[in-house]
């Protein structure tokens, strides 16, 4: 897609036919194998806020939006917060608050392969759950928002059969409209002693 659609689809996106999930029917839970879900999520210690994150179908026709909110686990696991899932997703737009960089990023992701990747997930991968082994589709679309602004992408149902399908990189912005100082102080009373001692890693996910 060049860029010229992508500018276009961004406003069909942040203008025309984006549903809330509040609105939609809720998805189903537990070993449904049409059941599939979207997961934004974070690396431990690297608590983040999700003020945007709008979908756009791959056929274009349908585009909706979720309100992640504050994310605070777990990297490479289905565990972050939920986006109802309508459609495969083509096109995804991200913007987030990263605490321990007191930094905001955007990324325009195009899912390249989206509809190979829609077939993956329905390939089955057992996973152990309680002492029992569940045979079960990879149901959840995954992404990762890392520090420095990477995105990486998987496809699981758990984090031990999961399977990288995109990598990307999002674009460093100062955003004057959001005030993040009083989460920013919470965020430090509880990770400061662990950013102290480890730094921010912000290469190698």
């Amino acid at each position: 897609m060049s860029i010229k659609a992508l500018a276009i689809s961004f406003c069909v996106l942040t203008m025309l036919g984006c549903s809330d999930q509040s609105e939609s029917e809720q998805p189903r839970y537990g070993p449904d194998p049409d059941y599939r879900s979207i997961s934004v999520v974070v690396p431990q210690h690297y608590d983040a806020w999700v003020e945007t994150f709008i979908l756009e179908s791959v056929s274009g026709e349908i585009g909706w939006r979720a309100p992640i909110g504050i994310i605070t686990c777990c990297w490479k696991h289905p565990s972050g917060k939920n986006a109802d899932w309508q459609a495969m997703p083509g096109l995804v737009l991200i913007k987030w608050f990263s605490f321990a960089e007191q930094q905001s990023y955007r990324a325009l992701i195009q899912l390249e392969n989206a509809s190979e990747i829609e077939e993956k997930m329905k390939e089955i991968a057992p996973i152990e759950r309680y002492g029992k082994t569940y045979d079960m589709p990879r149901n959840d679309l995954t992404f990762g928002l890392a520090p420095g602004g990477t995105v990486v992408v998987w496809i699981m149902n758990g984090a031990e059969n999961a399977i990288e399908v995109g990598r990307y990189k999002a674009a460093p912005f100062t955003n004057e409209k959001s005030d993040y100082s009083q989460w920013v102080d919470e965020y430090m009373e509880k990770e400061s002693e662990y950013l102290e001692e480890n730094g921010i890693k912000l290469d190698g996910w």
